[in-house]
């Protein structure tokens, strides 16, 4: 049987863009993925693709009367502001700021995305990056996120566009509607963003934590020796990696900081194959900065607790400015 879903024009064409081999081995995965626990990149055991470890968490919210706390917790957006210093960082890049938006699962939120919208829209940045998961489940259509990701777009207000990766709830036939409504997405590839003159390096890989279709040498090799780079990655995972390629800052998402914690956000669950204190928020690894948002949406129960969803706006700075 036939398990490549896509027109061979379209295969043909997110091969020569991601790697023939990541392409094959994705496509293969995402026919079994809804109900498997195990997938070939850093993460083993996948507890969200599975329905009883879900609705057991939903029916215990349920019989605690926290459910609905949870849900309201769920439309509590902030954001987060990070200044990063970024090594060899032109002075004329120094302030420039990037909106990251992660872990969106915008047909998920129980409002239809209304509160999440009306906060990005009056937010002005130079860039705007989506570090993946823009839909709920794994399985069904993926066409109502594909519309919320279209009026998101609408919303967004970004002078250099928008940049996004995949991440592991993403299938590859979202590509085409996610460019055609304006987003450019990096499947291991990069590019060039100039501003006021000066520049620096942008890589995206594909999702390192079920499918283990990264390939970040690939991404990197347009990438001029010495020019600082900001790497997309949906997970945390690659931070070894990352930083021996000399990777200045790395943006990510995938753990949702836990989404449901104990007090002082500590995470009962984290979904990531990597140090806790990469789980949320600003961390260093080697000469590198990294950061791991919190993410917009939910995954499995629409509820969060301790764990307030996150809107991040990253400002660069040259080195030698004041943090």
């Amino acid at each position: 049987m036939n398990r490549n879903p896509l027109p061979h024009d379209l295969y043909s064409f997110l091969a020569r863009r991601m790697g023939e081999k990541a392409v094959s081995q994705r496509l293969r995965m995402q026919v079994e993925h809804a109900s498997s626990w195990f997938g070939k990149g850093f993460g083993h055991i996948h507890l969200e693709n599975l329905d009883t470890f879900v609705n057991f968490v939903d029916t215990t919210l349920r019989l605690s009367g926290m459910r609905e706390w949870g849900r309201r917790n769920s439309l509590d957006f902030r954001i987060e502001k990070n200044e990063v210093s970024i090594p060899g960082l032109a002075q004329e890049l120094d302030g420039f700021r990037i909106l990251h938006l992660t872990d969106i699962h915008i047909d998920g939120f129980i409002d239809g995305g209304e509160a999440f919208f009306s906060t990005i829209a009056p937010l002005h940045c130079d860039l705007c990056v989506l570090t993946g998961d823009y839909r709920l489940l794994t399985h069904y259509s993926h066409k109502p996120s594909a519309i919320g990701m279209s009026r998101l777009v609408t919303k967004i207000n970004a002078t250099h566009g928008i940049y996004g990766i995949l991440g592991n709830h993403d299938f590859l036939e979202q590509v085409p509607a996610l460019e055609e409504s304006g987003v450019r997405v990096l499947l291991n590839e990069g590019g060039i963003i100039r501003h006021n003159g000066a520049e620096f390096f942008i890589a995206g890989v594909d999702d390192p934590h079920f499918y283990g279709t990264h390939d970040l040498k690939r991404a990197l090799r347009s990438r001029l020796q010495g020019i600082p780079t900001i790497l997309l990655s949906h997970s945390p995972e690659l931070y070894a990696e990352a930083s021996a390629l000399s990777v200045a800052l790395y943006l990510c998402g995938h753990t949702h900081g836990g989404q449901i914690c104990l007090p002082g956000g500590i995470p009962v669950i984290t979904h990531a194959a990597c140090p806790r204190y990469m789980a949320a928020g600003r961390w260093n690894y080697g000469n590198m900065s990294g950061y791991t948002s919190r993410g917009a949406g939910c995954s499995g129960v629409q509820a969060r607790f301790n764990c307030p969803p996150e809107i991040t706006i990253h400002t660069l700075r040259s080195k030698g400015a004041g943090l």
